[in-house]
């Protein structure tokens, strides 16, 4: 079976529910009519294995699907990328040393091209500070064994990254029952007190595992403490926590733990767990328990995030989670400890503005700390962002209201059937007993009430019944919607034709890589006066912190809001130039005036939903003028 068979098959094991072609070719960058051959191709080779219908694709015989994955790791394989794995497993996981000649007949392969595959992991290898030695033509991994364990824990991540719990990981590791350890390690954290979430505990097992597994198939790796400068002081409860884990854990395993490997996973511990008792404190008391560091951090994110995104922070419960998460980013980045985020490209090409907000936020702590934040990291703090912007993002979509009820009688009960039937779209900002009150009220989008009004009202007016009956509900609810809908077209129409101009838009321009449509349009951009000479330089400083595609499109801009006018440069390409590990049919340059913050994020929004709609997409991709460009952005409006 082919490796790109293998990858179908890993993406439809996580489905639920059926999937359609489309889907498919998307997530894995694949064209349509290639996943249809795969997945003949594997029904072929292993009828009925995938149904199909009209609503796409679904594995329903999951027990045979894993069978059939778990069989692929007694394959030979195949390709480059998986005989590379198997070589860095052999040598670091069994931890062998291996005879060229017999490695070359395992993989059958010719010695010419191992000599190819082992140059290549050398490469790889230079990153985790470790050596490929042959000696008397038998191969082995030479470096520190901290740096082994950390490479061991890229190559299990990368392999299943797609699925990051302990199911998978069970295969990496035949001496060690992972659901004892995970039974030994949330029982411990219970009973002291602390919270752990899921991510963050299936780190913590892997790093155990690759401990208690090298240590079980060679002692002697254990017997020398790698020399470590442990200038972090452990706190008294995690050693004592770490001591129960560690000691109801030999009761099962015959292991061993050197002192630089309890301060490592003490460290890992430290920087994944949270007293249960700081969640009940108020912020203020946090305080005193997170440090002045990560505080004068806060405080600074907290004021830049206003000031160039207007994305206001200042929420209590907001203040008191992030803080305590910034607390241990900053004993993650001191201690180079990388905590993996499994939903890292879900949350990126999902929510892209939320997104974006974190690679703000990351900059500002990657500049203070001088550390870098990697994309894992930045991750994370879009799961406590998305929090935050969703909950403002729900109160400015509600609409105001005022009921108007004279019948004392009805007046609260009506108000409070109304309040709870429509709490997540309205605001109801007051009750009034008379028509002659409203003359003083202006701050409302629609009024409802249970008499005829004869005054002149500018917004719209629903009259109901005392009692509020289903009729009466539908009415309403539909004018939420009329009012949220022109609200939306009113504010998009005037943003669009202010944001983009005719001479900055491009289709089908004939680039052919992500670099030369940067110089493209921020050339565009400067030779307008949208921009200064430094524009371009600054794009790319933001792309080196994470790329900005999105799927297929990309939305390059600084990270600083600078621009002399606010204007958006757009690029179309029908056929898709590559962007670092997406495929990209539309870029939208951003140059954002200081003053027009306000538009950023509505900008981002709407790009987004426009791309993610497949509909959209197509017929945005057809518009091969300025006009019709703009006719598809008003008509979407």
């Amino acid at each position: 079976m082919q490796e790109k068979e293998y990858e179908i098959l890993n993406y439809l094991k996580n489905q639920t529910s059926w999937i359609t072609a489309s889907s498919i070719a998307d997530n894995l960058n694949f064209s349509i009519r290639s996943v249809k051959s795969y997945i003949a191709s594997i029904n072929a080779n292993y009828p009925n294995l995938i149904f199909s219908s009209r609503k796409g694709y679904f594995i329903h015989d999951k027990e045979r699907l894993f069978d059939l994955l778990n069989a692929k790791d007694s394959q030979i394989p195949q390709s480059s990328k998986s005989r590379q794995a198997y070589i860095l497993k052999l040598l670091l996981f069994r931890q062998q040393t291996k005879n060229l000649d017999e490695l070359a007949d395992e993989l059958c392969i010719s010695p010419a091209t191992l000599a190819n595959e082992i140059s290549k992991i050398k490469k790889e290898l230079l990153d985790f500070d470790l050596v490929f030695k042959i000696k008397n033509n038998c191969a082995f991994i030479e470096g520190p064994e901290k740096n082994k364990k950390k490479m061991i824990s890229h190559l299990i991540y990368n392999d299943i990254r797609d699925n990051f719990s302990l199911d998978p990981l069970q295969t990496y590791f035949p001496s060690l029952d992972l659901k004892l350890i995970k039974k030994v390690v949330t029982s411990k954290v219970l009973k002291n007190h602390y919270f752990i979430n899921d991510f963050s505990l299936t780190n913590f097992i892997l790093h155990l595992a690759i401990i208690m597994q090298r240590s079980i198939d060679n002692p002697a790796s254990l017997e020398a403490s790698d020399s470590l400068n442990n200038a972090y002081c452990i706190d008294q409860q995690i050693s004592g926590l770490l001591d129960e884990i560690l000691d109801d854990l030999k009761n099962y395993y015959n292991v061993c733990f050197n002192c630089d490997e309890y301060y490592n996973l003490a460290l890992i511990l430290t920087t994944s767990i949270v007293n249960e008792n700081m969640t009940q404190l108020s912020y203020p008391q946090l305080n005193k328990i997170v440090g002045s560091e990560t505080c004068n951090l806060m405080s600074l994110i907290q004021s830049r995030v206003k000031d160039a995104l207007n994305i206001d922070l200042n929420n209590p419960n907001f203040m008191m989670r992030f803080s305590l998460h910034l607390h241990n980013v900053l004993m993650r980045l001191k201690n180079k400890i990388n905590l993996r985020n499994p939903q890292f490209a879900t949350i990126k090409n999902t929510y892209p503005y939320i997104y974006d907000v974190s690679v703000f936020i990351a900059n500002i702590i990657a500049r203070e700390t001088k550390h870098t934040v990697s994309e894992d990291e930045i991750a994370y703090i879009s799961l406590h962002i998305g929090v935050l912007i969703e909950e403002q993002k729900a109160l400015r979509n509600k609409v105001k209201t005022i009921i108007l009820c004279p019948y004392n009688s009805a007046r609260l009960g009506l108000a409070k059937k109304i309040q709870d039937t429509f709490e997540d779209s309205i605001i109801l900002s007051k009750v009034v007993a008379s028509a002659d009150e409203l003359e003083d009220l202006s701050d409302y989008d629609f009024l409802i009430s249970t008499i005829d009004v004869n005054k002149c009202i500018t917004v719209p007016v629903i009259v109901i019944k005392n009692y509020l009956d289903n009729k009466d509900i539908i009415n309403i609810a539909a004018e939420i919607e009329k009012i949220k809908l022109a609200r939306l077209r009113n504010i998009l129409e005037k943003k669009l034709k202010f944001i983009f101009k005719k001479e900055l838009f491009f289709y089908n321009p004939g680039l052919s890589s992500k670099e030369d449509v940067i110089d493209r349009l921020s050339e565009a951009l400067y030779k307008y006066g949208y921009v200064d000479s430094r524009f371009r330089e600054k794009i790319y400083e933001r792309e080196n912190i994470s790329p900005s595609a999105y799927l297929n499109i990309a939305i390059p801009h600084p990270l600083e809001m600078s621009a002399s006018s606010t204007a958006i440069a757009v690029s179309i390409h029908p056929a898709p130039i590559i962007w670092n590990e997406n495929k990209v049919n539309v870029v939208f340059m951003l140059a954002i005036k200081e003053e027009d913050r306000m538009l950023f994020r509505d900008i981002f929004d709407f790009v987004t939903e426009i791309v993610l709609n497949k509909i959209y997409l197509q017929s945005l991709l057809k518009a091969k003028t300025y006009d019709d460009f703009i006719n598809f952005l008003v008509a979407f409006a």
